[in-house]
């Protein structure tokens, strides 16, 4: 079971949500860099150690992230949309290192926001390509690691709260520390940064953000510093992370392959105006061999189904071949043990049959002496 945090309070902010590409459209112009005004490496505060922001980064990094135009831009996106304001709780500690937050809270939108949306985007298509009717059953449309890491994202995306904190809403200070409150928050964190080192073949062209590997190094250090988790905490981490980064890219993959399917256009020789071909084709109760008129990618109970049906022939087929060979075993003359009926087990057959004799031939018998009677004979 997994452990969590004290929820934090966090301030208000308008519930208008910004994607990536729209800050790269709305900011294209661009081109001024921040950077912390520190040259150093933000250390905690003197003065109220238990506010230090969990999370730090070197000059290096910071460098890093300047020279990426695509961080930039959604920087400045998050500036002219989002609010600077300190909840009550961090305002007299941090006021005058408020910059430090802001680069952790606009590094944690860069990596979460995209998780979103991809998940977002995996529901329409489970939608369209499922027509379920409950949302539960939308992961019926992915199968394998993808369907694993479907089902864990609509689990850990189902709480306002966790959705809140991946769009980095509220108090910059609260989003960041909310980053440790539970193992599923670390989890996912985790995997985002694994997931920004991948390039895809299918990334659109223009500013992108840099890669966020740096930040697994932040990520151990603030775990190792935690009272809660500890050192070892992030390597037992490790494998579920790999686990969930590479259940998102199957996710990822199974979503287009969907699309491209969905895209295609139906069969030009199928009316419309029939009810026959209104209704798409369930691809279990097709035939086999034959194509239905609404591609739609199998589930694996679909498969299962096709597999039993397909064994299900060869049995019968096999046992056609078997009735006909015992057809001509019997037409041969040869009994057949195995096919012995009940009638001949409750009543076997007399070896030696008697014909019945009419009364005239008895007693005609009887006159010459030649009858013999039963136990005589």
């Amino acid at each position: 079971m997994a452990l969590s945090r004290h929820e934090h309070a966090g301030g208000s902010l308008p519930t208008q949500l910004h994607s990536i590409a729209a800050a790269t459209a709305a900011a294209a112009a661009a081109d001024n860099t921040r950077t912390e005004e520190d040259g150093d490496m933000p250390a905690p505060l003197p003065m109220h150690d238990s506010y230090a922001s969990p999370f730090l980064l070197s000059i290096h990094d910071v460098e890093t992230l300047a020279q990426s135009d695509g961080f930039e831009i959604l920087r400045e996106h998050l500036a002219a949309h989002y609010s600077y304001k300190l909840c009550d709780h961090h305002t007299p500690a941090h006021l005058e290192n408020i910059g430090r937050w802001l680069m952790v809270r606009d590094v944690l939108h860069a990596l979460l926001v995209p998780v979103v949306e991809l998940f977002d985007k995996a529901c329409s298509v489970a939608s369209q390509a499922t027509h379920a009717s409950k949302l539960e059953d939308l992961e019926y449309a992915f199968h394998g690691q993808a369907r694993s890491a479907f089902v864990w994202l609509q689990c850990f995306l189902s709480a306002e709260k966790e959705r809140d904190w991946c769009y980095t809403r509220g108090c910059p200070a609260c989003v960041v520390e909310h980053s440790l409150d539970s193992e599923f928050s670390i989890r996912l964190l985790y995997a985002a940064c694994l997931l920004s080192d991948v390039h895809y073949p299918f990334t659109i062209e223009g500013p992108t953000l840099p890669s966020f590997m740096f930040f697994l190094g932040s990520l151990e250090r603030a775990l190792a510093e935690d009272h809660l988790w500890g050192d070892d905490f992030y390597e037992l981490m490790q494998p579920k992370a790999v686990a969930t980064r590479n259940g998102i890219e199957d996710l990822i993959h199974q979503c287009l392959e969907i699309d491209v399917m969905l895209s295609q256009p139906s069969s030009p020789s199928a009316d419309p105006s029939t009810p026959a071909t209104s209704v798409p084709a369930s691809p279990v109760l097709a035939p086999l061999g034959g194509t239905p008129m609404t591609k739609v990618k199998r589930s694996k109970m679909a498969r299962r189904q096709m597999k039993l049906q397909v064994e299900e022939e060869q049995w019968m087929e096999e046992m056609m071949k078997k009735c006909d060979e015992l057809s001509l075993d019997s037409e041969s003359g040869v009994r057949p043990k195995s096919t012995q009926s009940l009638d001949a087990v409750l009543k076997a057959e007399p070896d030696v049959s008697v014909k019945e004799l009419s009364a005239v031939s008895y007693k005609h018998a009887t006159a010459n002496g030649n009858c013999l009677t039963p136990w005589q004979s």
